[in-house]
């Protein structure tokens, strides 16, 4: 942690904004949850605030640049409040956070459990990240119909890219028990879906010792829960393992058809490059596999363009084995050197404009994928969360298979698990039509 100005007691009005990850989102509302039991009032982010909590990323160069517009927008909301950075970038560069303009007080990952405490004057504790995941039970997400659940955090990887391992210490996991009461927790305040995520989720292991893996957690909570239906955030290929995707074939109403697998590049020299624990022979044989046991899965996955390396033959054979495969949507990010990763200082993957080329025929590609899976959903019934409601009493939500349904004719509240009957396509929503309940549970 590095402190830059007299530290800020309380209570008083806080505002919060979150950066990145899912992981990262649930850890803002922990946060949130904390300053409303001690008595602080929240505001939206952009309103005056005596204190504005910003919850940082730094895995790429654009989330920095992001970085930088927050903390003006909150300045010029707050001229008189304080600003606290907190976060990936303000683990692995503390002094660059306190030297952003208008940034008052710096607390990194490992010590994001006593923000409140050093708010108050309190010497700081913790010298490493802790051993094993724990925060105070959450009840709510803002804005959110469907509840997050942190089960693991760190990661035991160096792909050569990535600073994650640094920004948020090696793999630990939540045990068992308490992720069984956490879920309980949230089915209590109303929710019917939870998202399990992590940085690998893959690595999951109870401390405890009561299930040894991520397919185990998954058993428990499904014997120990009745109205909840589970889906899984991002995983590495070699984490979907044979009995996981038995537990997907068994619970097909509870266990969401939904894989995000990092692929990052479709070449295999690259893939080398990067020190990724896989090749596209592997990858492919999963996603095929996956469309045969289960009915129509949604698979999505992450790409990089530019990694050192990365020619435009390499490109050609990675747009190439995208193609080939059956995902449903991906994401797509230019290489952005890391400072004290392996990738930082190599050469190499091509110029700006190139990169910017690359990027592009990936996403037009990914977007004809994407308009081919929503074309395939007419006339499925699919089970889909409420969470907003549109014009002309049109409900807005998620379906199992991760897609956003415009759901007509439902006489609804917010986070409610409907039935519907998928009647076509709005750019990037399906048009449904209620049918009654959702699936069981």
């Amino acid at each position: 942690m590095v402190r830059v100005a007299t530290p800020l007691g309380g209570p008083g009005r806080v505002a919060l904004v979150t950066q990145g990850c899912k992981v990262n989102q649930y850890d803002t509302q922990v946060l949130l949850e904390r300053f409303l039991a001690q008595g602080w009032e929240l505001v939206r982010f952009g309103e005056p605030a005596d204190l504005t909590v910003i919850n940082s990323c730094t895995v790429t160069a654009g989330a920095d640049a992001d970085l930088r517009r927050l903390v003006a927008r909150a300045r010029r909301a707050s001229a008189q409040g304080r600003v606290l950075l907190t976060g990936c970038l303000a683990e692995v560069d503390p002094a660059g956070g306190a030297a952003l303009p208008g940034v008052d007080l710096v607390v990194g990952n490992r010590r994001k459990g006593e923000l409140l405490a050093l708010l108050a004057g309190a010497a700081p504790q913790a010298q490493s990240f802790p051993a094993r995941v724990g925060d105070d039970p959450i009840t709510r997400l803002d804005g959110r119909g469907r509840a997050i659940l942190k089960i693991q955090d760190g990661c035991n990887l160096r792909c050569s890219f990535c600073i994650v391992p640094r920004a948020r210490g090696a793999s630990r996991s939540r045990g068992a028990a308490e992720t069984l009461g956490r879920a309980r927790l949230l089915a209590e305040h109303g929710y019917r879906e939870v998202v399990l995520s992590g940085i690998q989720l893959g690595f999951y292991r109870d401390p405890d010792g009561a299930a040894r893996d991520l397919a185990a957690l998954l058993e428990q909570l499904l014997a120990g829960t009745r109205d909840l239906r589970f889906r899984l955030g991002s995983l590495l290929p070699r984490h979907l393992s044979p009995a996981l995707r038995a537990l997907f074939r068994a619970e097909p109403a509870r266990l969401c058809p939904h894989f995000h697998l990092s692929l990052q590049s479709g070449d295999d020299g690259v893939l080398r490059a990067m020190k990724r624990p896989y090749r596209q022979a592997h990858y492919r044989a999963l996603a095929e596999t996956l469309c045969a046991e289960l009915v129509d899965p949604c698979l999505g996955t992450d790409l990089i363009v530019g990694h050192p390396g990365e020619d435009a033959a390499a490109f050609a054979r990675g747009l190439d084995f995208v193609a080939s495969l059956p995902l449903a949507y991906g994401h797509v990010f230019p290489f952005s050197p890391r400072p004290g990763t392996a990738a930082a200082a190599l050469p190499g993957g091509g110029t700006a404009a190139e990169k910017a080329a690359r990027g592009r025929a990936l996403r037009e590609l990914l977007a004809e994928k994407g308009a081919a899976y929503r074309e395939r959903q007419r006339g499925r019934r699919l089970a889909v969360i409420t969470e907003e409601q549109g014009a002309g009493g049109v409900w807005i939500g998620t379906s199992e298979n991760y897609q956003r349904v415009a759901l007509r004719g439902a006489r609804a509240a917010a986070g409610e698990l409907l039935a519907a009957r998928v009647t076509g396509t709005a750019g990037p929503l399906l048009s449904a039509e209620a049918v009654g309940a959702g699936a069981p549970v």
